[in-house]
């Protein structure tokens, strides 16, 4: 992997280094989900891997986008070049998003949701910018349908050449993302009762 390929996870030391050294700042019950009100439903307790798991996600996460940047040959598929420039900023968006997700316990989740928001921003701009695959899976312009039976086999593939079927790809691994998270609350330490979160004072 050359320099450049690591310059991504490297922006997620920072966030790492600033978690950690205001590790008194966060309260002793960390929150680990969110209701849509925005009050906090679930906790864990605040220990050093608790507070690095955020960061950690972000980066296995990165390493699965990374998998697609990878060049496994010198004349890949276009559509292989399409998702490539799709993957490329949205790893570096996951880099970028060390901070609110790190410091999520302390400023909330708004940050984080905004920071989603702008994903989704900069990835249909991609999509839209992206050079247009040539026909493999399905590609058909006059076709309305973004999502059509498989032309071999079961099941169903995208339309690529639908815009927003790039923008449902890019929802499917964000997804994924949401997975990790979900995936590591369950299994990262043991959840605090809400009866045993005291109060903060304001």
């Amino acid at each position: 992997m050359r320099l450049r390929a690591w310059v991504p996870y490297l922006l997620l030391i920072p966030p790492g280094v600033a978690v950690l050294a205001e590790r008194d700042r966060f309260p002793e019950a960390l929150p680990l989900r969110w209701d849509a009100n925005l009050v906090a439903t679930q906790f864990v307790y605040k220990s050093d891997f608790a507070l690095l798991i955020p960061l950690m996600s972000l980066a296995l996460l990165m390493l699965l986008v990374g998998s697609i940047l990878r060049p496994v040959s010198p004349n890949p598929p276009r559509a292989m070049v399409t998702l490539r420039q799709i993957a490329a900023p949205l790893r570096w968006m996951l880099a970028l998003a060390g901070f609110p997700a790190a410091f999520a316990p302390l400023w909330g989740p708004i940050p984080l949701m905004v920071w989603a928001g702008i994903t989704v921003v900069v990835v249909t701009v991609v999509v839209g910018r992206a050079t247009p695959p040539a026909p493999g899976g399905y590609s058909n312009p006059a076709d309305p349908r973004v999502i059509v039976p498989a032309r071999s086999g079961l099941g169903f593939t995208f339309n690529t050449a639908r815009p927003v079927s790039w923008v449902l790809i890019a929802l499917l691994i964000a997804a994924t993302g949401v997975a990790v998270f979900w995936v590591r609350g369950q299994l990262s330490h043991r959840p605090v009762p809400r009866h045993a979160v005291a109060p903060r004072s304001p």
